[in-house]
């Protein structure tokens, strides 16, 4: 859920959480042994020195819809790491990355895999400036119809080992620091690749995102965000604002330096159109 609004889209969308916690019964039908046989494997774990993975064992197969690293386990670091990576071996986690697991439901053909809200939240953590790019964005604001042939991501900054099409915003900084949503990273994104995403009318575009502001857009947050955009960028929020009627916020958003920025950033949209 990104400020409030369930993202049930695409990639967005989020699994649905359970507190169910199994017995040791249920975790060894869930491994296909019975439960003697399950009881002693966590026995011979703990009698051959390996509590540790006895331990890192059980709680894994308690688990569902949840991810685990290393850090998550007392105990010897590399205890830890061995008896997970051994989890994944035996088909019981996927790995996401290096060092990260996740734990969901068994299906016939296999682990089920997090949604891509959900990966990106457990590297970056919630509500940490990541949201869609390109097409993506402009498909969850409403703007196009469109989708990418795989999801693109806008991310605070790079990470290796994530099997996902990732477009680094190490410079944006606000983004970050405000903790800015989904729909509010969309938006800056948007508004930075309009003539390539948008695919309607400038005037209905941006009366489409004026109908989010204050709804699914926060006015101070993107507000905030925005020192760290492009003029480009800035000069089209401030179209935004103003079509939203938020005059003061308006004021707040810096302009372009040169009037020849302002008028590339605008060109093609109809200030007086807008304003009627």
């Amino acid at each position: 859920m990104e400020g409030g609004i369930p993202l049930a889209w695409g990639p967005w969308a989020e699994p649905a959480p359970t507190n169910c916690v199994p017995t040791d019964f249920e975790l060894a039908e869930t491994k296909g042994l019975d439960f003697v046989h399950f009881s002693y494997i966590l026995m011979d774990m703990e009698e051959t020195g390996s509590s540790t993975a006895a331990v890192v064992t059980r709680r894994v197969f308690a688990a569902r819809n949840r991810f685990f690293k290393v850090g998550d386990f007392d105990g010897s670091h590399s205890a830890v790491a061995r008896t997970l990576s051994r989890l994944f071996n035996d088909g019981e986690l996927v790995r996401v990355r290096r060092g990260l697991y996740w734990r969901g439901m068994k299906t016939p053909l296999g682990m089920s895999y997090p949604s891509a809200t959900a990966i990106l939240e457990a590297v970056y953590g919630k509500s940490s400036g990541f949201g869609p790019a390109h097409l993506d964005a402009a498909n969850l604001l409403g703007l196009t119809t469109q989708v990418g042939a795989r999801p693109m991501f806008a991310v605070p900054y790079e990470v290796d080992g994530l099997a996902m099409r990732l477009v680094s915003r190490t410079r944006r900084t606000g983004r970050a620091f405000y903790r800015l949503t989904a729909y509010e990273v969309a938006l800056l994104e948007v508004l930075g690749d309009w003539e390539r995403v948008v695919d309607m009318p400038a005037t209905d575009a941006i009366a489409r995102l004026a109908s989010l502001v204050g709804r699914s857009i926060r006015v101070d947050a993107v507000v905030a965000a925005a020192s760290t955009e492009s003029a480009r960028v800035r000069e089209r929020l401030r179209l935004v604002l103003q079509t939203a009627g938020c005059t003061d916020a308006v004021a707040d958003v810096a302009p372009a330096a040169h009037e020849g920025t302002r008028a590339n950033a605008l060109a093609g949209f109809s200030t007086s159109e807008l304003a009627a």
